[in-house]
């Protein structure tokens, strides 16, 4: 079980030092990248240890001496996750000059990052409910997308737009439905079983609806070309 939320998972004994020398760094990668695979061949609860340290040709000591349990190296998976969306954020200032590019861009960025750890926050999705500290990691995660949508909302108040709606409320609506987009789109499970919902298409549905949400001026007239519908993924 996870003992810390992301982004304050201490070291594990050991892992101070030998994560400082090339080799400590590489055993760790290792280790995280075949928690990875693991995770998402098995999924989060049926994931074990023994399978994560065979996976990188590494023995259980060796995992325990960079890890304390299966809850602690998955935090640090989605720690990757959270740096790695930071990242693709487009800074606060870039709302103020132009927010309908920066918030396609921050949309953009989110897709991509859910791909690349989809495995990681299907299992954060999973366990979240039933383990506290993983809870804390999710509400974690959460929190910058929860201030911005909040904040820019407010900001359309302050314009005479986005009226009759709590800038809380809503932006844990707008914030629900690209996390959920996200998930269902790229699952493959769901509505669209077996398809394959191409990225821009999807970044420019999302985009649309969110961008009509916040009442942004100006939102492209619906005159533009129809998109594909998902491609089968068989």
């Amino acid at each position: 079980m996870a003992r810390l939320p992301a982004k304050t998972v201490q070291p594990a004994a050991g892992d101070a030092a030998q994560g400082r020398s090339p080799k400590g760094r590489a055993t760790r990668a290792a280790l995280l990248a075949a928690a990875r695979r693991v995770m998402a061949r098995d999924g989060y609860r049926n994931a074990r240890i023994v399978d994560i340290a065979q996976e990188a040709g590494r023995s259980v000591g060796v995992f325990y001496s960079y890890f304390t349990d299966k809850g602690e190296v998955f935090a640090a998976l989605v720690d990757e996750f959270y740096d790695d969306l930071k990242q693709l954020t487009p800074a606060p200032d870039e709302y103020e000059h132009d927010t309908g590019p920066a918030l396609k861009a921050a949309i953009k960025g989110f897709w991509n990052a859910y791909r690349t750890y989809r495995s990681e926050l299907a299992g954060l999705f999973e366990a979240a409910f039933t383990e506290p500290e993983l809870l804390e990691v999710w509400k974690n995660i959460r929190k910058p997308g929860l201030r911005r949508f909040a904040y820019r909302i407010r900001r359309q108040q302050e314009q005479g737009r986005c009226r009759g709606v709590d800038p809380e409320l809503a932006a844990s609506a707008l914030l629900g439905m690209l996390e959920f987009t996200c998930f269902n789109w790229q699952s493959g499970k769901l509505d669209y079983a077996g398809q394959t919902v191409a990225d821009a298409q999807a970044v420019e549905t999302i985009y649309r609806l969110i961008a009509q949400a916040l009442e942004l001026e100006p939102v492209e007239n619906s005159a533009v070309k129809r998109p594909a519908r998902p491609r089968s993924s068989r």
